[in-house]
């Protein structure tokens, strides 16, 4: 069964939150709920009413039960089983953004831990980022974990995933989008002065940053100035930093 992309290793998201925001926004991704029996709050009760609400099956299981099958115990008593898939593909890309006028777009370059995937997907909800470019092959699965961080903003966002980032972003330019990397060496400081309508926002991985390629399709290169004593930000930091300051 596939869910989040092709090297997904999961099909389980879990805590109130997550399950919440997509029981609201996109039930028909949940095949089945498992609730625990030690709970009997307001908060279950308002899950099983949206579960009956929407006909979703639905069984009461042990809180262990439910660690045992996602291996974590911080699911709060909730866990759902996903069906479907919420990644879009490069062919829609362009299609899908090619006749809006004023925009703003997240690429992220093999971000390789899947929470801080998830805290940059909540940012760019937050953020009100249009579309956010995956590349399939060095980006970390978008699992239960990723769902977590991004509290449920996965489902309110348009996820693309693609093969070749270089390429997704020459078809970017064409369609008139200036495209802006986060470099740490840059001698430019982030500003949002004098910026196009369309922009696509570029971030690396964790340790070395947007790799060479990518880097030199980018259209501008800016740095996030910090103390001198601190080696970088955590990338998702960085991106709500970025995404805020792009956002003026």
């Amino acid at each position: 069964m596939k869910y989040y992309n092709s090297k997904q290793r999961t099909n389980f998201i879990h805590g109130y939150n997550a399950l919440k925001t997509v029981l609201i926004n996109k039930p028909s991704l949940i095949e089945k709920v498992y609730l625990a029996d030690s709970r009997n709050d307001s908060k279950v009760r308002e899950i099983k009413a949206r579960i009956l609400e929407e006909k979703i099956k639905f069984e009461i299981i042990s809180n262990q039960e439910i660690s045992n099958i996602i291996q974590n115990d911080k699911h709060q008593g909730f866990l759902a089983r996903i069906s479907g898939s919420i990644l879009k593909n490069e062919n829609e890309l362009n299609k899908n953004l090619q006749n809006i006028e004023k925009s703003k777009v997240l690429i992220l370059d093999s971000i390789q831990d899947p929470r801080n995937l998830g805290a940059c997907l909540r940012s760019a909800l937050a953020f009100g980022v249009d579309a956010v470019i995956l590349n399939r092959d060095g980006t970390a699965p978008i699992n239960e974990y990723t769902f977590k961080a991004s509290v449920g903003a996965i489902v309110g966002l348009d996820i693309y995933e693609v093969t070749n980032l270089s390429r997704s972003i020459e078809a970017l330019k064409k369609i008139d989008y200036w495209v802006i990397g986060l470099d740490g060496y840059s001698d430019q400081i982030i500003s949002s002065d004098n910026l196009p309508n369309k922009i696509a926002i570029v971030l690396g991985s964790e340790g070395s940053g947007i790799r060479k390629l990518v880097k030199r399709n980018c259209d501008h290169l800016f740095k996030i100035p910090i103390a001198n004593d601190v080696e970088s930000l955590n990338i998702s930091v960085a991106a709500g930093i970025a995404l805020y300051e792009f956002s003026k």
